[in-house]
């Protein structure tokens, strides 16, 4: 939502483009211990995903080859792999042997792309999770409506939201999140960050928690 979408069989777990470290982290955790999953990943940009994401999912997944293909810790000038047809081979063999299923969504936030992502069952939870998605008020408006829909699926959902405390220039800020969740039925509060490095540099980011009523 600038999103990225982890589902699982009995949880859904919705990850914002902002959100890519999350998506990678929980990418490798399946790979290493052969989690069966789905991974819906969505941006505005079908690019975005071609370019980015999709080859950043296969970078994960060459640091859990046996031997790596790619060695955790190298650094980004010499962390690249030839993608050649054996390899490309291997990672979708890994894939289908870990039963992964990757979905990729390109568009703006609508009913009509929530309606593109699949439903767990209601007594099971959802976690949506999202970065730099309230930029501007009508970004806003948009990322809490398909919020609303996707939170009202099941009993036990909510959602965490990385945002700056004020986009200048274009309006959106973390009390345009509050006011617009709480005219939805939602209630959008501050998680507790102090200590973590980055968060209060220039305008300050904050971590927020949203719930139903």
């Amino acid at each position: 939502m600038n999103h990225d979408r982890f589902h699982r069989t009995d949880n859904h777990i919705q990850l914002g483009c902002g959100t890519a470290l999350p998506t990678l982290t929980l990418f490798h955790h399946c790979l290493t211990n052969s989690i069966s999953q789905t991974f819906t990943l969505q941006d505005y940009n079908s690019s975005v995903l071609r370019l980015a994401t999709l080859p950043n999912l296969l970078l994960t997944w060459a640091t859990t080859t046996s031997p790596p293909l790619i060695s955790p810790t190298e650094s980004s000038q010499t962390g690249d792999i030839e993608l050649t047809p054996e390899i490309l081979s291997s990672f979708r063999t890994a894939l289908t042997q870990n039963q992964i299923t990757l979905n990729f969504l390109s568009g703006s936030w609508s009913s009509e792309l929530a309606a593109l992502i699949p439903s767990s069952a209601p007594d099971m939870g959802t976690l949506v999770l999202g970065a730099e998605t309230i930029y501007s008020p009508a970004a806003t408006d948009a990322f809490v409506e398909i919020l609303m829909i996707l939170l009202r699926r099941v009993k036990m959902a909510k959602a965490m939201v990385g945002a700056k405390k004020f986009y200048f220039g274009v309006g959106g800020s973390v009390d345009g999140l509050k006011e617009t969740c709480a005219a939805k039925g939602a209630v959008a509060y501050e998680i507790e960050n102090h200590g973590v490095p980055g968060l209060e540099a220039g305008v300050g980011r904050s971590l927020i928690e949203v719930q139903m009523y």
